[in-house]
């Protein structure tokens, strides 16, 4: 069977969760410090009368202002940015593979500082190491997600690294029901290193990207990663020759691929790493397509749209819901209600997560993009008018239909839509820029969303809901539907031939 046909081969499967254990950290570490937030900050008596004592050699909690436990929480997104602007030139000279265990290394030193922190400079410390890992996962997994993904199984595959965060959070709100007191908050936030422990020992049994390979010109391992991944009984040879003219700028067949399998076997006995310098065409390589090249390329527009939408997806809110629910709604139905609220707020999220799952290959990116835009600049609407009104059963419902209008479309998409619009030699830079915008965004909006809660209340989620609106109407106007086509072919259709900036 032509492989371009194929939907979901099992190896391809199971190499797309393993590598989406790296959202699973990601989104343990954005949703840890919710439920434990007032047993970390000694507020309520959740600590005793002297909450800052220490005991066991450690301080039961740590004083933080507003603005402070703000930054602190925020500022793992700090350390995200700065992975993520990396990342690309990482994944791009390590390979897919060897940038997942990098950022695994950094997942469970992050953790082990958090678990142990004596003061609060340690605690930001750590959230910043943890987020440089956030930061250089989040640029690397779905990169690989998009790469080895079939065409039919590219939407479902690009949402499993959104439905995996989504997990980490419920998980990590679940296991603080329980680990909300001191010292046992210290245990919640060191848990954090578990999925990437076992990430880093499963990681020799995944191939790497063949796309990644082909753009380093080396076919013959690429060819072997892509039967891998789709199957010994199937024909890739189709697939292969689309690749190999996509990124290199050459038609392919047999003869040219055992040609140049003696060149690239040479060069990887040398330096299995070592960067190809020019393609059998006296192309340049890929691997010097930098941030600055892809700004002054065709490529340009299709990554501006990618960034542009990471940034719609943080400038929702959606981080003020996930990292201090628990605060804001104990305002409304008290400190231990909220708890319960905020573990029902991320179990809506993982369902609706799911059912863009099934909704995206279906209903459409951009479709799914409108109604989740809209949705949530409605729910953020009727969420204001129901704390003002003071009826609770709104707020709740806003929050529940927020969380779910958000999860089923600006959640995932994002993540998936960058693999779909570029091909390999410009993904690297526009992912790193993507997703250093998310994370600055992300920071923003968990640095000021403490202050702005206590001088508005939940009249802050105006400002979400304009943002959202305006998010609406640029992707009405600006981004294309990518369901069920090819990267050659949405390039076709805004024009861009594949390695022109190299021709």
């Amino acid at each position: 069977m032509d492989s371009r046909e194929l939907g979901f081969p099992g190896y391809m499967v199971y190499a797309g969760l393993l590598a989406s254990m790296t959202s699973l950290s990601i989104g343990y570490v954005i949703g840890s410090p919710n439920v434990p937030e007032s047993a970390i900050r000694g507020k309520n008596g959740d600590c005793g009368p002297d909450p800052y004592t220490v005991h066991n050699g450690f301080p039961n909690c740590f004083e933080f202002a507003d603005l402070l436990w703000g930054f602190a929480v925020g500022s793992f997104c700090l350390g995200a940015l700065v992975g993520g602007l990396t990342g690309g030139s990482v994944q791009n000279m390590f390979g897919r593979i060897r940038t997942m265990f990098i950022s695994n290394l950094f997942f469970i030193l992050g953790a082990l500082l958090l678990g142990l922190t004596y003061h609060q400079a340690q605690f930001i410390v750590g959230r910043i190491i943890i987020g440089f890992a956030c930061g250089l996962g989040g640029v690397v997994a779905p990169t690989y997600l998009g790469e080895i993904s079939t065409i039919k199984g590219r939407g479902t595959m690009g949402t499993m690294y959104q439905l995996l965060i989504v997990t980490g959070i419920l998980i990590s709100n679940l296991i603080g029901l329980g680990l909300s007191s001191p010292p046992l908050w210290r245990i919640l936030l060191a848990i954090n290193g578990i999925p990437a422990l076992i990430q880093l020992f499963m990681l020799p049994s995944l191939v790497e990207s063949p796309r990644y390979l082909v753009s380093k010109n080396r076919l013959q391992e690429a060819r072997v990663s892509l039967q891998k991944l789709r199957g010994a009984g199937n024909n890739i040879e189709h697939e292969f020759s689309d690749m190999v003219h996509l990124l290199l700028g050459r038609d392919d067949n047999t003869a040219a691929v055992n040609q140049d399998s003696a060149f690239d076997e040479a060069n990887y006995k040398t330096d299995p790493e070592a960067p190809v310098t020019a393609t059998a065409s006296g192309a340049p390589s890929p691997s010097h397509y930098s941030i600055g090249r892809l700004f002054t390329s065709e490529c340009k527009g299709l990554a501006v749209i990618g960034i542009l939408i990471h940034f719609f997806q943080q400038a929702s809110g959606i981080n003020g819901l996930i990292y201090y629910s628990t605060s804001f709604l104990g305002d409304v139905f008290g400190a231990g209600n909220s708890k319960y609220i905020t573990v029902g707020v991320s179990s809506c999220n993982l369902l609706s997560t799911l059912a863009s799952v099934f909704l995206i290959d279906k209903t459409g990116r951009r479709t799914l993009l409108l109604i989740s835009l809209g949705g949530v600049a409605a729910s953020s609407i009727l969420l204001v008018i129901g704390a003002y009104a003071d009826v609770g059963v709104l707020v709740v419902v806003a929050v529940f239909l927020y969380t779910a209008f958000f999860a089923i479309g600006l959640g995932p998409i994002p993540w998936l839509l960058l693999s779909e619009l570029l091909p390999t030699y410009a993904l690297s830079p526009a992912s790193s820029i993507a997703t250093a915008v998310n994370w600055g965004t992300n920071f923003v909006v968990g640095l000021v969303f403490p202050s702005l809660n206590r001088g508005l209340g939940n009249g802050t989620f105006i400002l979400f809901a304009s943002l959202s609106a305006l998010g609406f109407f640029y992707t009405w106007y600006f981004i294309p539907e990518t369901r069920a086509r090819s990267i050659e072919e949405i390039m076709a259709e805004k024009g861009v031939a594949p390695r022109s900036d190299y021709n």
